[in-house]
């Protein structure tokens, strides 16, 4: 999963840096059709151009693992993608109504805007296109990719954690130590009081008896 997601963070930045692009030229194509622009289709251009800028620098800085921006990127270019789709539908089935509405027919520029907004149109089908393999590629990294875990055991916060996990398990070991040292030795008190009440006391000859049979845990 670590470089799954590093690869679509990387992929993602690149289409997004497109759609960036793609909204600066939609913003100049819908004002040079109609400056300033005021019909249905060079307005539908200039609003799209600026909700793919918005969404791509959402989707650049989100492509770093910043899910909130990611959700924004979702909803912008969800937007875009959205108005791209009715603005396509209409240069298709309402071609000369839209046409109308920017230039009369007796314009002298009503033929080479025409011909602009019949290839735009077309154009149009691949932003949007592009705009769902991003989209799809922020729906994986905001919900499905899991974020890249960064291994820290040999930095240095990660050697000060196990130095101080192994510290405090010295520290255990040596209380047990302790605790097991001192029942050994009330073990042995015991026994030799019983010892001592059924055959006597010790002689010295058997001093060294206890350095044999005394445990030790060290």
């Amino acid at each position: 999963m670590v470089g799954c997601q590093h690869g679509t963070s990387i992929s993602m930045r690149i289409a997004v840096t497109s759609n960036f692009i793609t909204g600066v030229v939609l913003i100049i194509f819908g004002c040079q059709i109609q400056n300033p622009p005021k019909a249905f289709a060079p307005t539908a251009f200039v609003i799209l151009g600026v909700l793919n800028l918005f969404a791509s620098l959402m989707g650049f800085w989100g492509s770093y693992n910043k899910k909130k921006l990611l959700m924004g990127f979702l909803i912008f270019g969800g937007l875009s993608v959205l108005l791209q789709i009715g603005l396509v539908f209409a240069l298709i089935f309402s071609f000369d109504s839209v046409m109308n509405k920017i230039k009369p027919t007796t314009d002298k520029n009503y033929q080479h805007i025409a011909k602009m907004l019949n290839t735009a149109r077309w154009v149009a089908l691949g932003f949007i296109f592009l705009e769902l393999m991003t989209l799809i590629m922020a729906i994986l990294l905001r919900f499905v990719i899991k974020d890249d875990v960064p291994y820290t055991s040999f930095s240095g916060e990660g050697l000060e954690k196990r130095a101080a996990g192994l510290d405090g398990l010295a520290k255990d070991i040596e209380r047990a130590s302790t605790r097991g040292k001192s029942m050994s030795e009330k073990a042995y008190d015991k026994i030799r009081a019983k010892m001592s009440a059924k055959y006597g006391n010790l002689s010295n000859n058997d001093v060294d008896w206890k350095q044999k049979t005394k445990f030790s845990w060290r």
